[in-house]
């Protein structure tokens, strides 16, 4: 999972990026103390998970919280208790630190991060992808394959393609059980898939590799679905 950690205290950020560090299944980690900083790197890259403080000087966290996608799980950090009751108006918060936090108390968050990541990759069928200045809706079962190409990913449809500066590793874990990566440059939509050859599959006329590192788990997927 990717990370982001926004809290104003930089013994907080510095606390729970070590508790980000016992945690497998955290890759990487960004953390800031400014609100406005937090803005700018949530309009730019996709987080799994944020961290989040809710009493920030520059911004609220209201106000950052509704620039959040709703992909992305949020842990509101605060010091008030009675947030707790407050916190769960939000569909995005799955779960709230109360300072002092602890590694226990951060573990179990995490783990309900887990689960909320979990049911939400099954339930979704649309993404909003950056293109530009602007978010463009597409609708999942639409979509052909995804395709990086250097800097950007393509997400081809039958009659367009979008260009996006999201990445297929990002990507992968937001996507429903059909898709699947069959190689470093294509994630494809299983449902889509016209023939399968040797080392090869057919999407609309479109001949796609697959390589050998992502060869049995694709054909494992493919059983699964026959």
């Amino acid at each position: 999972m990717h990370c982001l950690i926004i809290d104003d205290d930089p013994l907080i950020c510095d606390l729970l990026d070590h508790f980000c560090s016992k945690i497998e299944d955290i890759a990487n980690v960004t953390k800031t103390n400014s609100g406005f900083e937090s803005v700018n790197l949530i309009n730019r890259n996709f987080f799994d998970i944020v961290f989040l403080d809710y009493n920030l000087p520059d911004i609220t966290g209201r106000e950052i919280l509704d620039l959040i996608p709703g992909e992305t799980a949020v842990v509101m950090i605060t010091s008030n208790r009675d947030f707790a009751v407050e916190s769960y108006d939000f569909d995005k918060i799955v779960d709230y630190l109360v300072k002092p936090i602890d590694f226990p108390r951060f573990f179990r968050a995490v783990q309900q991060v887990q689960k909320y990541r979990s049911g939400a990759k099954k339930d979704v069928d649309h993404l909003f992808v950056r293109d530009g200045n602007k978010l463009i809706k597409v609708d999942l079962k639409e979509v052909l394959y995804f395709k990086a190409e250097r800097n950007y990913m393509s997400v081809v449809l039958n009659d367009r393609k979008v260009l996006t500066l999201m990445t297929l590793k990002d990507s992968v874990k937001k996507l429903p059980d059909y898709f699947q990566r069959v190689h470093r440059s294509y994630i494809v939509n299983i449902n889509k898939i016209d023939t399968i050859e040797v080392n090869s599959i057919k999407i609309n006329r479109t001949e796609i590799p697959i390589s050998h590192s992502y060869e049995k788990e694709f054909h494992k997927k493919i059983n699964l679905l026959n």
